[in-house]
């Protein structure tokens, strides 16, 4: 999949899939959430009041990370689907040096945007995403999305040995150009997963899969 490199929109790309290589290379991108090295931006302490008016008390606010409410979400470590007999470990992953969401060479291994919603998260969506092949490891498991029917069973386990269930609603095969990635990756909205891999024809030019697998889920 071709790249997106982080830009004013601070825009993340997903690695994703070409079977040329040993590992497949385009997935889509999402936008990334905060973390401890993002800047936050607020009133400077230091600055002094102008001459000739008046002081104003304003109430403020730590924005150092320590004073944030503790992140009560769960890592998932795995997603199965029993009946297209599909069984990932899942790895939480941030980005690679290209500002793409990093994925493991192995399609045996998904990733999970660490900055985006968790199965435990009230609210956004859950994305996992891996290579649909690779030359070094052969054919992945998500290489059986596409068929997945309407009311399929998706569990995503957690780092805590809990299971949270999904019944997927949508499967969707989209050339990548014509994604709505923020549709995909949204952070708000009712809690659900969407697992993405590479599909459809292979340009032996690029070396790429030419469409993206989406599989929407609703949690149960």
């Amino acid at each position: 999949m071709a790249s997106l490199l982080l830009g004013a929109a601070s825009l993340l790309v997903l690695g994703g899939c070409a079977a040329a290589g040993p590992v497949d290379k385009d997935v889509g991108w999402v936008e990334p959430g905060p973390t401890a090295s993002s800047p936050v931006t607020g009133v400077d302490p230091t600055s002094a009041p102008s001459p000739g008016l008046p002081v104003t008390e304003v109430p403020r606010a730590s924005a150092s990370l320590e004073d944030r409410p503790p992140d009560t979400s769960v890592t998932p470590t795995r997603v199965l689907v029993p009946s297209l007999d599909i069984d990932v470990v899942i790895s939480p992953e941030g980005i690679d040096a290209d500002g793409a969401l990093a994925l493991p060479e192995d399609p045996e291994v998904a990733s999970w945007y660490r900055f985006g919603p968790s199965p435990s998260s009230p609210e956004g969506t859950t994305v996992v995403a891996a290579h649909v092949d690779s030359v070094r490891y052969g054919i992945g498991p998500f290489s059986r999305l596409a068929s997945a029917p309407t009311g399929t069973t998706v569990t995503v386990l957690g780092e805590d040995g809990q299971g949270v269930d999904y019944v997927v609603d949508r499967v969707e095969l989209a050339p990548k150009a014509g994604i709505d990635w923020s549709r995909v990756f949204d952070r708000e909205g009712p809690p659900r997963l969407a697992l993405v891999t590479c599909g459809g024809d292979f340009d032996a030019g690029t070396g790429h899969y030419v469409s993206n697998v989406i599989v929407s889920a609703v949690r149960s």
